[in-house]
């Protein structure tokens, strides 16, 4: 008796309608996942699916922030001392030239290099706070005003070098003396 054989066609189609697995209810599955978690024959996992939201585990946001702060850090130093060894090259690279011609390109590199962070100061100008932005217009006109000296010197008896070192030495006579960084109390 094999029992295909005992049942009529009607109980046999029946039988093959069937559903061949039954699913189990969610509360039986947690259980069984969470006795196999507690005996170690299942990793715990990092997030929890209570509720329907994910946790980190704190020290996984800790270390990603660490891992942040590394790269920055790192980024900044990078950028600091490329700036410095770049501006040291480009210096010496001034003064190791010895033909009017490559300084001169060298000049039209450098004037074309200060219009673009000039712009790019510009186009930044409304981002950043009131210090930063009279610190970065103070830098700028502070080169300016040492370029236009150095371009009287060249050709004394140019009236555009003249009119820049004239706008700038008003602007700071409006302005009165700078700040001193240092005070002096006298006893």
């Amino acid at each position: 008796m094999n029992g295909n054989d005992d049942l009529s066609p009607g109980e046999r189609r029946a039988f093959e309608e069937l559903p061949r697995e039954r699913a189990p209810r969610a509360e039986l599955e947690n259980r069984v996942v969470a006795t196999l978690q507690r005996r170690g024959l299942l990793p715990i996992p990092l997030t929890s699916r209570a509720g329907g939201r994910r946790h980190l585990a704190p020290w996984l946001v800790g270390a990603a922030a660490a891992a942040l702060a590394l790269f920055a850090a790192g980024f900044g130093a990078g950028q600091y001392v490329g700036a410095r060894s770049g501006a040291a090259a480009a210096i010496s690279g001034v003064q190791a030239s010895g033909t009017a011609a490559q300084v001169a390109a060298h000049v039209e590199r450098a004037g074309t290099m200060y219009v673009a962070a000039l712009v790019a100061l510009n186009q930044l100008s409304d981002s950043a706070d009131a210090p930063t932005r009279a610190k970065a217009r103070q830098a700028a006109l502070t080169a300016l005003g040492a370029a236009a000296e150095e371009v009287a010197h060249l050709a004394p008896n140019d009236p555009l070098a003249a009119a820049v070192l004239r706008g700038l030495n008003e602007r700071s006579r409006e302005q009165g003396p700078a700040p001193s960084s240092r005070s002096v109390v006298w006893f």
